[in-house]
């Protein structure tokens, strides 16, 4: 499986020198040194791409659906390592979630995946207060970050589409159901056009709008994106 692990080894030889000092899975993962910490501060950004919010909007709709681990709690570091697991993450992701949880980079993480009982291209992410770090990325579908970009924005010309299209039927179904309403209104004994004009515009718009509310813009999106993630 295509994995793509983003950390810039080469970013700082403090950390490559602690990282071979010893073998990280010999320790507990909050086991780091205190006086190495104090010592040279680290920022996510030594190791980990900056998560942009132009970057985010893609991720969101690319990967929708968001499990988020808090460091603070204890078990949530086996909980990660389960979910990984059972999201197939290949050793150089878990590897990597054991490293990151060593030096204490992160206050929560998060992986992102697509809205399906098969998720696929999980997406690894560290968070730091409200900036969010790229850790790896694998998966069956792994494609560049531009391609990725455009896909999403085409996802979303469509979702536009499909929803100028459920105003038109609702509007459509409106003034037809108002004009229905009007002429039935003006045939009945009572004689309330505007009344019964009135209910059936709230009928038309009900059935304008039924086929849009069965299968709605965003179920289109995630289609279009479906046939890509996979």
């Amino acid at each position: 499986m295509e994995t793509v692990v983003y950390r810039k080894i080469e970013a700082n030889a403090w950390a490559k020198e602690l990282h071979a000092s010893g073998d990280i899975h010999s320790r507990s993962p909050s086991s780091v040194s205190a006086s190495a910490r104090e010592a040279m501060p680290l920022s996510p950004e030594l190791f980990y791409p900056l998560v942009t919010a132009q970057e985010m909007v893609t991720w969101t709709h690319w990967l929708p659906t968001a499990l988020v681990f808090d460091c603070t709690q204890e078990l949530s570091y086996w909980e990660m390592i389960s979910t990984l697991r059972k999201l197939n993450a290949p050793p150089a992701v878990l590897e990597e979630l054991d490293w990151s949880w060593k030096m204490e980079l992160f206050d929560t993480y998060e992986v992102r995946t697509p809205v399906r009982l098969d998720a696929r291209d999980p997406l690894l992410l560290g968070r730091l207060g409200e900036q969010r770090y790229r850790i790896a990325l694998w998966g069956e579908s792994l494609r560049p970050q531009e391609e990725i970009t455009a896909l999403v924005q085409q996802s979303l010309a469509i979702r536009t589409r499909a929803a100028r299209w459920q105003t038109r039927l609702a509007l459509g179904g409106a003034l037809l159901g108002f004009a229905l309403g009007l002429w039935l209104g003006h045939l009945s004994p009572d004689n309330t056009p505007i009344v019964t004009g009135f209910m059936f515009a709230l009928l038309g718009v009900f059935f304008g709008c039924l086929p849009m509310l069965l299968y709605t813009p965003e179920n289109r999106q995630h289609d279009f994106l479906d046939c890509y993630r996979g």
